[in-house]
């Protein structure tokens, strides 16, 4: 009798064999027994060792035909070899829970694209450019995805289309039983194109021919959780698989993008929008129990109160949540730490409680200090609360309107919401989560309160995500002034601001690439038990492999391009046999 194997949506690499009456496809649908009940897996071509005495029946056969199209049954393939998390994970990750269930799938029609693959890139901070641009693929007549790293931001392109075009396409929806609808519709053949954020990266689209990605370098493509990625090599490689045409837009390019396709127009400088401030010059609010000041610039104040005399929306952005980013006691030095995890715990005063900047884990705010019982307990580097309650005080009395949205478990209301409450517009005080509401209030001020904090951040890529954010608000939703408050006000990174983000990456890159980092050579961190991070450590050093130890966290980082022998090594962390222990966790970062 022939042996099938199979692989599960679970962390384990290795793929486990059943028996079967014949011999079956990969890619089809199965129902094998596995622990104490039948789980949904997926037939695959290799296998894994097995003892052939203990081999067990499967259950049933779903799918009598290969459900996916071809495209995207390699790219889940390839996810998972080279993000290190295994074909069953990355299918996961790809698809939706109900794939994984026995619910029979509409029959997938015959006909694939038979394209060859291209890329192309088209950046202009004037989005109405960009979307003329998406406009004209789409109405080309082949199966499509337009994507957008916010659902807002797609559901403007869409409203943007005409009807006669709306009526070939769809726009992804809200929720998974509607999301899940449109899945098998695409799947079947039922659309022609599809209008969506990054959860619509993925949809099965018979005859996929082009994937448009706008605002490609923008955050809101990365994954929030395990395993974190960014879909924009995922789509380049999705693209390649199915032979289409992949078009790459933004206000400006991605660091892997403008080293392969080097684009020549967008970049046009935003010195007459800019308003640099040195926080030396500028008034600084001290607070009672706090320590460290922000900065409220002269520059900053008269923008702000002209444009509010006019009723026009100003923005204030500072990401640093809470009253103060960390809570210390005066006496005996003693800090308030995460018992989770060991990160520092930022005081959020609206809510009385401590909160942990890393897992999200909370603790009641303290009246003494819980080491020696001082009474002396002070904050330091004040936050979005703090700026709240200065700028509440200077400003609402006179120009009304001073909101706080810190995006910390709250949602951001709708900018639809937001003009009809306040017709003559508002301050609005919040993180960079903000800069999602300037197309629909297109606010005519935007503060960066502490610019420098933003390239502080952890990581080698902390510049650039500054930049993109600062170049973000300066085009996006129409025109304004941006007061960047710094230290080195438009030096350094901060020039990139006026000459354009050509001259940012030229210097950016070149001192990546004289330093090994990405995009010229991937880093990998890996998270794991202690004894399992010596044992990788080891194998990693006799195969020549560059890395390191973390010295704040059990974490092991890597420098190399030789995921094969990477993989190699890991391999038997990701065994199913280690079940009971938890398996490794590793990250990629490309660029």
């Amino acid at each position: 009798m022939p042996f099938v194997h199979a692989i599960f949506p679970a962390p384990w690499w290795t793929p486990l064999s059943y028996e079967w009456e014949t011999e079956l496809a990969e890619g089809l649908r199965v129902s094998a027994p596995l622990g104490r009940g039948n789980r949904i897996g997926v037939t695959v071509n290799s296998r894994g060792s097995f003892d052939a005495s203990k081999i067990k029946r499967l259950a049933g056969v779903i799918d009598e035909r290969p459900p996916l199209p071809p495209e995207l049954w390699k790219l889940i393939k390839w996810f998972g070899l080279t993000w290190f998390i295994g074909a069953g994970f990355a299918m996961k990750t790809l698809l939706p829970s109900k794939f994984f269930s026995d619910e029979a799938l509409p029959p997938r029609p015959a006909c694939e694209n038979r394209g060859i693959f291209s890329a192309e890139c088209f950046y202009d901070t004037d989005y109405k450019k960009r979307w003329e641009r998406y406009r004209s693929v789409l109405e080309e007549g082949a199966p499509a995805l337009a994507l957008f790293p916010e659902a807002v931001m797609a559901r403007a392109f869409w409203e943007s289309l005409p009807p006669s075009l709306r009526d070939e396409g769809a726009l992804w929806p809200d929720g998974p039983s509607k999301q899940w609808k449109l899945w098998k519709l695409a799947l079947e053949g039922g659309l022609r194109f599809i209008v969506g954020p990054p959860g619509a990266s993925f949809v099965p689209l018979a005859g996929l021919s082009a994937i448009i990605m706008d605002e490609e370098n923008q955050g809101g493509w990365r994954s929030q959780k395990h395993p974190v990625f960014n879909a924009r090599p995922l789509l380049g490689k999705r693209a390649e698989f199915a032979g289409a045409r992949f078009v790459l837009g933004g206000s400006m390019p991605s660091a892997k993008s403008f080293l392969s396709m080097n684009p020549r127009v967008g970049d046009n400088g935003g010195e007459p929008r800019l308003i640099f401030v040195d926080t030396k010059e500028a008034q600084a609010s001290e607070f009672a129990a706090l320590t460290g000041k922000l900065s409220i610039s002269v520059p900053l104040l008269r923008e702000t109160a002209a444009a509010r005399s006019r009723g026009e929306w100003v923005m204030w952005l500072l990401d640093r949540k809470g009253y103060a980013g960390e809570l210390c006691c005066e006496e005996c030095g003693w800090s308030a730490r995460c018992p989770r995890c060991g990160s520092a715990m930022r005081w959020e005063e609206r809510r009385g409680r401590l909160r942990c900047v890393s897992c999200g884990e909370c603790a009641p705010l303290p009246e003494r200090c819980p080491n020696c019982g001082g009474m002396l307990m002070r904050g330091s580097r004040p936050g979005l609360e703090a700026l709240f309650e200065r700028a509440g005080g200077a400003l609402r009395g006179r120009y009304g309107g001073v909101l706080l949205f810190q995006n910390d478990g709250e949602k951001i209301p709708q900018a639809e919401e937001l003009a009809e409450q306040y017709p003559h517009g508002a301050l609005l005080i919040g993180t960079r989560g903000l800069l999602s509401l300037c197309g629909g209030l297109s606010p005519s001020v935007i503060g960066w309160i502490d610019a420098d904090a933003e390239a502080r951040s952890e990581g080698y890529d902390a510049r650039a995500r500054a930049y993109a954010m600062l170049w973000e608000s300066m085009w996006r939703g129409g025109e304004r002034r941006v007061v960047v408050q710094s230290r080195r006000p438009g030096t350094g990174w901060q020039d990139g601001l006026r000459r354009g983000w050509r001259s940012f990456w030229r210097r950016e890159l070149s001192e990546r690439a004289e330093l090994e980092l990405p995009p010229f050579v991937p880093m990998i961190k890996i998270t794991a038990a202690r004894s399992a991070l010596r044992e990788i450590a080891s194998k990693l050093e006799e195969a020549g492999v560059d890395c390191w130890q973390s010295d704040e966290e059990a974490a092991l980082w890597a420098r190399t391009k030789r995921f094969a022998a990477l993989g190699a090594i890991l391999s038997p962390y990701f065994s199913i046999s280690r079940s009971g222990k938890a398996f490794p966790s590793v990250l990629l970062y490309l660029d």
